[in-house]
C-alpha cells in the first residue's frame, strides 16, 4: 500500500513512517513539503501523489499555542484537515484521522464512549472536533481515531522527563486520563486500513490514571529520585480550561478489530525499559 503520512517530522509522524516503511511505500511529508492550510498544493501534492491511503498527524497540538492563537488551530487543525478530506474523497481514499479524547469535554466522571455527546471546552479540542464533523461530512471512507497522550518514539514527554536535569517536577493540574503507547496505536491503524469498518473510534491503553500518577509511575519506573509537587496555583492552572477526565472506553474498536489492548502501566515499563 502506498500510504502518504502528514507531520512527518513530529514524534508521532516519525514513528509511523520509520515503522511503516517496512511494509508499506510510504510518502513522508512535513510542513515544508506539504502546506496543509494551502488548498491548491495540497490538491496538487495529492494528485501528483496518490496514495492509497492517507494518515494525518500534522496538527497544532500544543495547548497553550491554540488557546491564545486560535486562527492558527483553526486554519492548521480544521482547515488543514478539511483540505486532506476534500483531496481523499475526490482520490476515493480512506483517510486516518488522529484525534483527541479532549473532544468529549468536561461533563462526565465515567469512560466515553462514541456515542456519547461532545462538548470540547478549549480551542484546541474544538479545532480539533471541528475537523472530525468536515471528514464526516465530506468522506465517505474515514477512520477517525480519539487517542489521548501518546508516549513512544524519540521525543515524546516520558523520555523527555527521563533524560531531564530535574531537581523537581511541578504539576499545576491533576486530571484522570488514559495514555497511549505508539507501538500498540501503530498496530491499530494498520488493522484499521485493513477493513473497511469506517468510522469513529476511540483507542488508548487500558486503564485510567491521574496525571500525578502517570508523573510518579514514571520516576519509579525509572528509578528517579525527582520530587513531584503538585501546586494549587488557580492563575496557572485556569489559563486553558481542560477537561478533569477523558478516559475512555475501547470496546467498540477491541469488538470491530477482535483485539485485546495491553494496559497502561505495563507499556509504560516497556519503553522506559526500552529508554533506558
Amino acid at each position: 500500500m502506498n500510504i502518504l503520512i502528514t507531520g512527518s517530522k513530529g514524534n508521532i509522524g516519525t514513528y509511523l513512517c520509520t515503522v511503516l516503511s517496512k511494509s508499506h511505500v510510504i510518502y513522508g511529508l512535513d510542513k515544508t513539503e506539504l502546506n496543509i492550510t494551502n488548498k491548491i498544493a495540497t490538491e496538487k501534492t495529492l494528485n501528483k501523489l496518490k496514495p492509497d491511503a492517507v494518515i494525518h498527524t500534522a496538527a497544532i497540538t500544543n495547548k497553550h499555542i491554540c488557546e491564545y492563537n486560535e486562527s492558527l488551530a483553526y486554519d492548521v487543525n480544521t482547515v488543514g484537515t478539511l483540505n486532506i478530506a476534500r483531496c481523499c474523497n475526490s482520490l476515493n481514499i480512506p483517510l486516518v484521522y488522529l484525534s483527541s479524547t479532549d473532544v468529549y469535554g468536561d461533563i462526565k466522571s465515567s469512560p466515553y464512549s462514541e456515542i456519547d455527546e461532545c462538548t470540547p471546552i478549549n480551542a484546541y479540542s474544538k479545532s480539533k472536533l471541528g475537523a472530525e464533523e468536515l471528514i464526516q461530512t465530506i468522506c465517505e471512507k474515514y477512520f477517525i481515531v480519539r487517542t489521548s497522550t501518546i508516549f513512544g518514539g524519540n521525543d515524546c514527554f516520558v523520555r523527555k522527563i527521563i533524560n531531564g536535569k530535574h531537581t523537581a517536577i511541578y504539576l499545576f493540574s491533576n486530571p484522570t486520563l488514559s495514555i497511549t503507547y505508539i507501538e500498540d496505536l501503530t498496530l491499530v491503524l494498520q488493522k484499521l486500513l485493513a477493513t473497511d469498518k469506517y468510522g469513529i473510534y476511540n483507542y488508548t491503553n487500558e486503564g485510567c490514571l491521574s496525571k500525578s500518577m502517570l508523573i510518579n509511575s514514571i520516576l519509579e519506573f525509572s528509578n528517579l529520585n525527582v520530587p513531584l509537587i503538585i501546586n494549587s496555583d488557580k492563575l496557572l492552572s485556569n489559563l486553558i480550561k481542560e477537561p478533569k477526565y477523558t478516559c475512555v472506553n475501547n470496546t467498540h474498536i477491541k469488538n470491530s478489530l477482535g483485539i485485546e489492548i495491553p494496559s497502561w502501566d505495563d507499556r509504560l515499563k516497556d519503553y522506559i525499559n526500552k529508554c533506558l
